[in-house]
């Protein structure tokens, strides 16, 4: 991304990954980003080349960001007569969104 990036979360992302989203992982994007706790609107939201959302929050967005991957969380148990029997579930819960202005590819490991 250049020399550094502007990134920031939502209410359900920064509960599921912790409010100091990589702030203690030392070598995490070479440390050339800057998080920012600030409520997303439609006036700021082009400041920021990252943005870490619920689905429905990101559909506001999607004209200044676009979705490079989608984060999904445990949704509950489905059952089957068949194995194996018992699966989980999984909803999509996060979206990671890049903004249209910035042209590097995002390599992202979803595991």
């Amino acid at each position: 991304f250049g020399s550094e990036f502007m990134l920031t979360k939502a209410v359900v992302s920064t509960q599921s990954t912790g409010s100091r989203f990589g702030e203690r992982c030392e070598s995490l994007f070479d440390r050339r980003w800057n998080y920012v706790k600030t409520e997303l609107d439609v006036e700021n939201v082009r400041k920021f080349d990252l943005l870490l959302l619920e689905p429905k929050e990101a559909e506001r967005y999607k004209i200044t960001h676009s979705v490079v991957d989608k984060f999904h969380a445990y949704a509950g148990l489905k059952f089957s007569k068949d194995p194996p029997f018992v699966m989980t579930k999984k909803r999509e819960a996060i979206y990671l969104m890049k903004s249209k202005t910035v042209k590097k590819k995002l390599m992202v490991k979803n595991s």
